[in-house]
This record gives C-alpha cells, structure tokens and sequence, in this order.
C-alpha cells in the first residue's frame, strides 16, 4: 500500500487514503453514519451521507491551533480531488476557510458549549454537516501515535506512523450508545480489506494516469 502510494506519481497523503476508505465502510455500515439523540425519548439518527470531521493543525500568531475540515461524501471524491481539498484547508487563508470556527471563538465560553451542546444532541439532518458523522485525528506525520484524542462524534479514526515493515497501528475510538466492540471490529477488518481493494486499485490507476502523462 505504501509503495502503491509512493509511486502513484501525484502526492496523496495518507489522511486522504484513510478518510476515503472508513468513508467506503461507512457507506456499507449504517451505524457508523449514526450519533446517539437524548432527550425524554432517546433516539438514534442515521445520516445518509458521511461527513469526515479531519482535524487539522495551523500556526495562528506563533502558536499551533486546531481546526476542523469538514468533508461530504468522501467516500464518492477521488482521492486526488479529496487530498487537494485536505492540501487547501491546510494552507489557504485560515478566515477564509474558518471563518464560523473564529466566529465562535468570539463568543463566551459558556455560549460556546451551549453551541457545541445543541449541535451534539441534534437530530436534525443539519447536525451532520456541523459536526460530521466520523472524525480523524492523526499525529503519524510527526511520528506520534494518538489513541484517546477526545472527540464529540460516534466514532473517530487515528493511524499511527509505519513501521519497517509499512504496517502502522490504527485505533478507532467509538461511542458505546450507539455501537459495541464487535461492528467496530468489524468495521476496521472491513476498513482493511477497502484498503488493500477499492484504495489499492485506485491508486495503481492514477500511477498509470501519471505514466502516461
């Protein structure tokens, strides 16, 4: 897989990869697309659609802050297309590709978390473009693995830096409302098979698309 990347000619990191095949098992798994709804007549919602939540580092006056990269349908992009996308959110103007995050961080803390609050216990079919339906969160390109990263979404994907051997440790962090250890195991077994098929296969067709370019 690492090579297949390598030598597809045009760069696609590994966040584009990886955001792309949970989106695929999502696709499959229905639960991954839910989020859990409280209330007096507590409820799962299922969206019809993934939205990747993909966080993302930027120097903000000398200090490092995060972001959050919000993807529809991933799992329908090309991987070119989805990491071009990754590639603008990590160096185009930050207001102009956050302006509602620093719109928020204007406002009192205490109206923020009724914010986040309100938008986290939606059922509404808004809840996941505000939010997303699954998040990544990686530290691999520094050579860090994150397995407890906190994160308000029903399941939240991290992958670890690649060993000798170009394998890496990935961890999905789930809420355990609405789903259980086994359809998260499930759910990463599949996660590897959409890795090594539908992801290999694409980028060995945009390795042949640059050769013959």
């Amino acid at each position: 897989m690492d090579r297949l990347r390598r030598e597809c000619g045009r760069r696609i990191g590994w966040a584009a990869v990886f955001v792309k095949a949970y989106a695929i098992v999502a696709r499959e798994m229905p639960v991954l697309r839910s989020w859990y709804v409280p209330g007096i007549f507590p409820r799962i919602a299922t969206s019809s659609e993934s939205v990747a939540s993909v966080s993302i580092s930027r120097d903000v006056d000398g200090r490092d802050s995060l972001f959050w990269a919000r993807f529809r349908s991933p799992d329908l992009m090309p991987l070119e297309k989805l990491q071009a996308a990754i590639a603008r959110h990590q160096t185009e103007p930050l207001e102009d590709l956050f302006k509602r995050q620093f719109e928020l961080g204007l406002l009192p803390t205490w109206m923020r978390r009724l914010i986040l609050r309100w938008n986290r216990d939606s059922g509404g079919t808004k809840r996941p473009t505000r939010l997303g339906t699954f998040s990544l969160s990686t530290l691999a390109g520094l050579g860090v693995l994150n397995r407890m990263h906190p994160s308000p979404l029903t399941t939240s994907l991290s992958y670890g830096p690649l060993d000798d051997a170009g394998r890496c440790l990935v961890t999905l962090l789930c809420d355990h409302r609405v789903l259980d250890g086994v359809p998260a195991a499930k759910a990463l077994n599949r996660l590897e098979a959409v890795l090594h098929g539908e992801i290999a296969a694409e980028l060995e067709a945009v390795r042949r698309s640059a050769a013959a370019a």
